[in-house]
């Protein structure tokens, strides 16, 4: 049960943390920038990786990578931290998709 409630509090806080950032950026031009920024965050707080050495649980990518990289002695950070380029890329490409789209239904 605790690890159901340790999801529940990151992903109450992640989406604490990502209203306040639409906020923030709401006033942001061009659009893309602030699509692209938005876009890039949620990616890096919702990509889950295995929590390390621990099989069958699951941690956010970026924890998992600051914890393998600073905090144990032989720790290995490069699942992790594949794990949150491809989520980057992942998202990177989604934005593009919809802006070429905007572009495209604003020129037809």
């Amino acid at each position: 049960m605790g690890y159901l409630w340790a999801w529940l509090i990151c992903l109450g806080a992640t989406a604490g943390v990502i209203a306040c950032g639409f906020r923030m950026t709401r006033a942001w031009r061009p659009a893309l920038v602030r699509d692209l920024v938005r876009a890039i965050a949620i990616a890096t707080f919702l990509v889950p990786v295995t929590a390390g050495s621990q099989e069958g649980y699951w941690a956010p990518a970026y924890i998992v990578a600051v914890f393998e990289a600073f905090l144990q002695v032989d720790g290995d950070p490069i699942p992790a931290l594949s794990a949150l380029t491809l989520g980057w890329g992942a998202a990177v490409c989604v934005v593009i998709g919809l802006e070429a789209r905007r572009r495209l239904l604003r020129r037809g």
